[in-house]
């Protein structure tokens, strides 16, 4: 008897860094890592923090989907 080892493909996701505020002071406190798998995973996480999208760190750009995002950039999110 053979064993195969049958791979399945595994989705890395793609991973970046929200920068979370002090609300009252608006002053950046931590970031942490966050990977999306889906444009599912994206939208829910927008939703769960009331944003309705995000906006890179050292930028203007605004992103409202997952294929507008860069691995490792940072991002706030947008009410």
């Amino acid at each position: 008897m053979h064993w195969t080892n049958n791979m399945g493909i595994i989705d890395s996701g793609l991973t970046i860094k929200i920068c979370m505020y002090d609300e009252a002071d608006h002053l950046p406190v931590h970031t942490e890592d966050k990977t999306f798998y889906s444009e599912d995973d994206f939208r829910n996480f927008l939703s769960r923090r009331g944003w309705s999208c995000l906006r890179e760190y050292n930028g203007y750009r605004n992103v409202d989907s997952m294929d507008e995002l860069c691995p490792g950039a940072v991002y706030r999110g947008v009410n």
